[in-house]
């Protein structure tokens, strides 16, 4: 089975409590190990018998983890709760693939700058934690066409947007920093920069709720895992 790996920013006090529950899971799956062993007489058998035994208790405990029943691992545990986060988001039905030029396009979609994290003011981010994991490729598929599709109105009109009213000031003022110096020229252009109305900006913030992103899906997967 292939797996598509993933790298999300979080919060680091959510991620010891995943450890915490990933310790737990294991300890049921070994649990369950016992269990079946036990039932199917595994220390009494030898031979074919026990051959036999060990491949439908491997087959059982296979079956267990992909129905999300028993979750060992950062990765089984994740893929659960990512696929309860999509269905409850009614993000579980077909997509189209993501276009070629979209998929292969570096740096964060329109609308995903860090305001999209923090969602209120500007207080510092808590996402500084990372936490790597694998979904099925299936599943990994499905995470990424599902918030493309669901984003993609959203991210259409954020264009439309942009187009109209440019790089504010606080744009052009940090991209001015990222290249080493803030110029005369910056200051001009910034301060000349144009400058949206109330319902402009308004209506820009509630395309930006509407976009959603593969970490989203995963931070309020890991949401779910911990509570």
């Amino acid at each position: 089975m292939s797996l598509m790996p993933f790298v999300v920013a979080v919060e680091p006090d959510h991620l010891q409590v995943l450890d915490e529950v990933v310790k737990a899971g294991r300890k049921a799956e070994l649990e369950w190990l016992t269990e079946a062993r036990s039932t199917y007489g595994t220390p009494f058998l030898r031979g074919k018998a026990l051959s036999e035994a060990r491949k439908a208790i491997r087959a059982e405990f296979r079956r267990l983890r992909e129905m999300g029943k028993l979750a060992g691992t950062r990765d089984l545990v994740v893929a659960r709760e990512i696929r309860a986060e999509l269905k409850r988001r009614r993000m579980n039905g077909e997509y189209d693939p993501v276009p070629a030029e979209d998929d292969a396009m570096p740096g964060r979609r329109v609308g995903t700058g860090p305001h999209h994290y923090q969602r209120s003011g500007s207080a510092p981010t808590k996402l500084t934690a990372r936490m790597p994991v694998r979904l099925p490729g299936a599943l990994g598929e499905q995470l990424v066409r599902s918030c493309y599709w669901t984003s993609a109105p959203a991210v259409a009109a954020l264009w439309e947007w942009q187009t109209r009213w440019g790089d504010g000031p606080e744009v052009i003022i940090r991209e001015a920093e990222r290249s080493g110096a803030v110029t005369i020229i910056d200051l001009w252009c910034a301060m000349t920069a144009s400058r949206p109305d109330a319902d402009s900006i308004m209506e820009k913030a509630r395309l930006q709720a509407q976009v959603v992103t593969t970490g989203d899906i995963f931070r309020a997967a890991l949401k779910r895992a911990t509570r």
